[in-house]
């Protein structure tokens, strides 16, 4: 039997109604107990060092890109959120993930959910199993699809990782954010500095996806106030006639400001303001 479909901004029904989305994902959130509020996430995961060199490749997050896997993304970020310790897994049901994402029809929602967890697990970077009452038992892996247990990230050093915080989910940008956006701004996110750029040629060799796709993203999260210009960089380069180019330096504006780097100060926050047009936005 399959429940009635319901808008997922909305508030939950009464009686049988399904819990809402948002609802959902903060009893989610709030079963990781994370002191922090934030998900810790490794460099690995758009990036890999490969062999003795530590040659850079891309990683997992390319192929999701490439596969147009919004879903396994979405989940795979959710799941980080909530596996903090102990084996790294978690015991659910799959109707409660398909409400994560939206999708209240308990049979399009249990199979939406299955195809994504099978994704991700040919990637690598979870493990399924079956779990008690019928539910299903995912644990993380390594984010670099090596397919090795997961350890907190930070433990040891050389072991770079960058943060995203739950205001991710309570702003509701994993419902206005499209993949190319949610992708730049893990991207962006990984810098962790406060001003960074970020080279739309190079996106191909170090993330394996396109510099159109790259643009997109950019401009989203400009359009959205979540990424600012605050100024220009310049470099020599043989593709101009000067031998010199140019290229926008960016930074992320709260809640998405690298946490150990502090907020933007007053003079920060206008000094963007006039140099790239776009104020914060709530």
């Amino acid at each position: 039997m399959t429940t009635t479909q319901q808008d997922s901004k909305s508030p939950p029904g009464h009686g049988g109604a399904p819990l809402g989305q948002p609802e959902t994902i903060k009893l989610i959130l709030e079963r990781s107990q994370r002191p922090t509020r934030t998900v810790p996430i490794r460099r690995a995961f758009l990036q890999r060092e490969v062999g003795k060199s530590r040659a850079k490749s891309p990683g997992a997050l390319a192929a999701l890109v490439r596969r147009s896997a919004k879903r396994p993304l979405d989940l795979y970020l959710l799941l980080s959120a909530v596996t903090s310790g102990g084996d790294f897994s978690v015991t659910e049901w799959s109707t409660t993930w398909a409400r994560s994402v939206g999708i209240f029809d308990e049979t399009a929602g249990t199979a939406a959910v299955s195809r994504a967890w099978k994704v991700l697990k040919e990637l690598n970077l979870v493990t399924r199993a079956r779990g008690e009452g019928g539910k299903s038992t995912i644990t993380k892996l390594r984010e670099d699809g090596s397919g090795r247990p997961y350890t907190s990230p930070g433990e040891g050093t050389g072991d770079p990782y960058f943060q995203l915080p739950y205001e991710y989910w309570e702003k509701g940008w994993h419902n206005t954010l499209s993949l190319p956006g949610k992708a730049m701004l893990l991207i962006a996110s990984n810098q962790r500095k406060l001003e960074f750029t970020l080279p739309q040629e190079r996106m191909p060799d170090w993330y394996g996806f396109s510099a159109d796709t790259a643009s997109k993203g950019i401009r989203e999260l400009m359009k959205h106030g979540i990424l600012v210009q605050v100024g220009d960089e310049w470099f020599d380069t043989l593709k101009t006639r000067s031998g010199r180019g140019s290229r926008p330096v960016y930074g992320l504006w709260p809640p998405f400001t690298p946490r150990a780097l502090g907020e933007p100060t007053t003079e920060e926050e206008a000094a963007t303001e006039v140099s790239s047009g776009v104020g914060p936005k709530d």
